[in-house]
């Protein structure tokens, strides 16, 4: 619990202070090298792990092709009630309440034993009438290591249990 709850503030950390400054511009290598992680594990523990964590942090999972490795999954902060109860008694007031998180993973089987995922995280604003005002690539190092970190842990958990 104390996990989820520490991977929590820091989600909302970085959501209070994703609008407050803009960072410096990666270049596209920069961004492979932050969104991607070579996972030890068969193909299917790596796309099973990876559909659980995203899972257990809250997302409900849209779309999912196990042949192509991808997963679509969306979290909606204006129906998430931990997450706007967890602002306002932080912050006083609910922050991005008409956002959505997209997050997608795609996992490359590179060998039997070594899967390529890459995660991609998407934040889309919404205006009170639902269209859309803004959207934009999330590229903070701490919540990819978060997830990378926490996929690979489940991973391992599957790895032990076929053993």
């Amino acid at each position: 619990m104390k996990k989820y709850l520490n991977n929590f503030v820091i989600f909302l950390a970085f959501s209070f202070f994703i609008g407050c400054a803009a960072g410096p511009q990666l270049s596209q290598m920069q961004i492979r090298q932050l969104t991607t992680k070579m996972i030890e594990g068969s193909y299917e523990n790596v796309f099973r792990a990876s559909m659980t964590i995203l899972q257990d942090q809250g997302y409900v999972i849209k779309n999912t092709d196990m042949n192509s490795g991808l997963i679509v999954a969306t979290i909606d902060r204006e129906t998430s009630g931990g997450s706007q109860f967890m602002q306002a008694l932080f912050f006083g007031s609910i922050y991005d309440k008409n956002t959505v998180i997209e997050v997608s993973a795609t996992v490359n089987k590179l060998n039997e034993q070594t899967q390529e995922l890459r995660l991609n995280i998407q934040e889309t604003n919404y205006s009170g009438s639902g269209a859309k005002q803004k959207i934009k690539q999330i590229y903070d190092e701490k919540v990819y290591q978060n997830l990378f970190n926490d996929i690979t842990l489940e991973v391992k958990r599957r790895e032990a249990m076929n053993n």
